[in-house]
């Protein structure tokens, strides 16, 4: 009796094509990424995006920043014109994972006050230390390597590396006002969020097959409802539930941990409004386009938690190679923690939130259309 159950599971498995991607090969999809990222974190393959701004531009600054390049988890920005505000401004929106600023050693610390013996400024984003770190070794390592080359061309240089003090050579600037900690809060609130904001969505959403399977779907169609006005209307308490739930782990970032939600809830609005109807939108579109409920829900949550390890609700994404940086730049959780970086630890204004909302709320859209198209296909399912 136990051998004749064994079979007809094994049949159950073999014939439904969908269990079998399921069990063996979406599971191994899911450790490559993270594979993929532990092996980037080991310092193997991570490549940090380095903005640089030369103020001074002599032969000692230029050999200085060639020993820097040979370090390959460093890839420079910027050009020869870049100056020190545009350096802080690529770090500021992202676009650079830590910056460097080459300066004169004849600047004041402060107005009237004593001469800056350091010549060099790391600026950093907080949320991004690892980076700073691995710039901040890597600018001591290429003082030591130059000092040691004390000529340039046969001649002695001309600058101020023979002369400069290891210990004050370079000074740090955080971009972001707050301080760190608050950063990394603000981050992980948004990261979160939207990875539960995924998972509750496409929960939600299963209620679709659910009243189908329950026969409930069909008595909504054949009255004076359609599959059009369902679809909408769980579309509509999907984004108002996403909505609410991201609102109350603001709340606790606030409450506990002082991140200003208050003074950003505009932004945040618009961001937590767009994630929503992008993650409702999905929701309906994997559930429409499955034919059982164990089916949907399994294709539900690997979808969400492959997109949350690349989008960085898992793993910060400037950890992962550039390669898997680009990819993620396709998931939700990209754009929404992107939306609330720039509230909450880039002050930015709201215009700034034009670009991810505008990605979000047009994932939304497709969603939508798409989960419309397939849902009339139900009745028959």
């Amino acid at each position: 009796m136990s051998a004749a159950i064994f079979r007809i599971m094994l049949l159950r498995l073999v014939r439904d094509r969908g269990a079998l991607v399921m069990s063996f090969l979406l599971p191994a999809i899911f450790f490559l990424i993270f594979a993929t990222i532990s092996a980037a974190t080991t310092g193997q393959d991570m490549v940090f995006k380095v903005a640089v701004a030369d103020e001074v531009g002599n032969e000692t600054a230029k050999r200085l920043q060639r020993a820097l390049w040979d370090e390959p988890a460093l890839t420079p920005l910027g050009t020869a014109s870049t100056s020190g505000d545009e350096v802080r401004d690529l770090v500021r929106r992202g676009t650079a994972d830590v910056g460097l600023i080459v300066k004169s050693n004849t600047e004041p610390a402060v107005p009237g006050g004593e001469q800056r013996r350091t010549f060099l400024v790391l600026v950093s984003d907080p949320t991004r230390g690892v980076a700073a770190r691995l710039l901040s070794a890597q600018v001591h390592k290429a003082y030591l390597s130059a000092r040691r080359d004390g000529s340039v061309n046969g001649k002695p240089s001309e600058g101020y590396l023979r002369t400069a003090d290891l210990d004050g050579l370079l000074t740090r600037e955080d971009v972001a006002g707050r301080s760190a900690g608050l950063n990394h809060i603000a981050y992980h609130a948004g990261a979160v969020a939207v990875l539960f904001l995924l998972f509750s969505a496409i929960h939600g959403a299963l209620t679709l097959l659910e009243e189908k399977e329950a026969g409930i779907l069909e008595r909504i169609i054949s009255g004076p409802g359609s599959t059009l006005v369902l679809v909408n209307g769980k579309f509509l308490y999907l984004v108002a539930q996403g909505f609410v739930q991201v609102g109350v782990i603001f709340l606790v970032a606030w409450l506990v941990h002082g991140v200003d939600l208050p003074g950003h809830w505009i932004g945040w609005a618009i961001i937590t409004v767009s994630a929503a109807a992008a993650a409702a939108g999905m929701a309906l579109a994997i559930t429409a386009a499955c034919s059982t409920v164990g089916q949907a829900q399994s294709i539900g949550n690997v979808a969400v938690l492959i997109f949350s390890a690349l989008g960085g609700s898992m793993v910060p994404r400037f950890l992962m190679p550039p390669w898997l940086q680009d990819i993620g730049w396709m998931t939700p959780n990209t754009w929404a923690i992107e939306g609330y970086a720039a509230i909450f630890w880039r002050d930015e204004p709201v215009a700034a939130l034009l670009l991810p909302a505008g990605v979000l709320l047009g994932a939304a859209a497709a969603g939508l259309l798409l989960s419309q198209w397939l849902a009339t296909r139900l009745r028959g399912v």
